[in-house]
């Protein structure tokens, strides 16, 4: 009976409270309602057309940079790499567009882009690490002595050496990287090795998307970031070697490089034409003996890289 009594209650308020308030609508709070509603709709609406033209006017302005960035480098790039050939390596969810963007702008300097692979996850699976360190004997085996200390590093110089070297050894890296013994091998071929190159370019992934809580998406937690700067690390030891990634978010690959302090050039915005522009550049500025960083994110050294020919 109490249970009864009180939704009895509960029910004849919510009907009371309903009936007030059609009350108060139709008669003395119509007016001041109705203009007070109008009002908010107005300045919302004003809102989103000034939103809307911030948002125009900044991609116009984006827009406008990039093509003035893209005319110049008609003009700075040619012969900043008369004759060099370059490899493109992509590392895990990199983009195919910004691999091919950096790969203009190769041949807008002179260099012949040789050929194009892939890394896999199993670089930087915790899970894989101590597979890692066995297979790094193997690698050690055909480099003629490793200057890295660590399995990551020693990878990362055999697949220097796969990319840029001439003889059996070279070849039996690729093999050994290229090879399924475990599930995934370490490397796939994206496009065959016309020629050994006589640099890297390595292309990283864009910065993560936001989920849906706001949280910037990292790389999986079964992931060790640090591993990608020790491989690269080891590349760079063999061959000249500038990384084209993201220095946005504490995991990207870029960020994890500079953070560690890893001798090693990098340009970060991946995804934008000031960086497939500055690759050329910085390969040239790394041959000529400086590891540098260049960019618009922490880290950063310059922009971008010395401009010579």
């Amino acid at each position: 009976m109490i249970d009864f009594r009180y939704h009895l209650v509960s029910l004849i308020s919510v009907f009371l409270a309903l009936a007030l308030g059609v009350v108060l609508g139709a008669g003395p709070l119509q007016n001041s309602l109705g203009t007070a509603l109008n009002d908010q709709v107005t300045a919302l609406r004003e809102d989103r057309n000034a939103t809307q033209t911030k948002l125009e006017q900044t991609e116009a302005a984006v827009n406008e940079r990039d093509s003035y960035i893209t005319q110049a480098a008609s003009t700075l790039l040619p012969g900043t790499l008369a004759s060099k050939k370059v490899a493109l390596v992509l590392l895990p969810e990199a983009k195919a567009e910004d691999a091919d963007a950096v790969a203009t702008q190769l041949k807008t300097a002179g260099a012949t882009v040789t050929g194009r692979v892939s890394l896999t996850t199993t670089w930087v699976d915790v899970s894989r690490e101590n597979y890692r360190s066995t297979f790094s004997g193997q690698i050690q085996g055909n480099l003629g002595g490793a200057g890295s200390k660590d399995a990551n590093g020693i990878l990362g110089e055999g697949l220097a050496k796969a990319l840029t070297g001439n003889d059996e050894a070279s070849r039996a890296l690729m093999d050994l990287l290229t090879v399924d013994t475990s599930g995934t091998p370490f490397v796939t071929v994206d496009s065959a090795l016309t020629a050994p190159a006589e640099m890297i370019v390595v292309v990283g992934p864009r910065p993560q998307a936001a989920s849906a809580k706001g949280a910037t998406v990292g790389p999986s937690s079964g992931q060790d970031p640090k591993a990608w700067a020790k491989a690269l690390t080891g590349t760079a030891s063999r061959a000249t070697t500038v990384v084209v990634g993201s220095a946005d978010g504490d995991d990207n690959v870029v960020t994890v490089i500079r953070s560690e302090s890893a001798k090693v050039t990098t340009v970060d915005s991946v995804g934008q034409v000031a960086a497939s522009v500055s690759a050329p550049l910085a390969l040239a500025s790394t041959q000529a003996g400086t590891v540098g960083h260049y960019g618009f994110d922490k880290g950063a050294d310059a922009v971008m890289p010395p401009v010579s020919k």
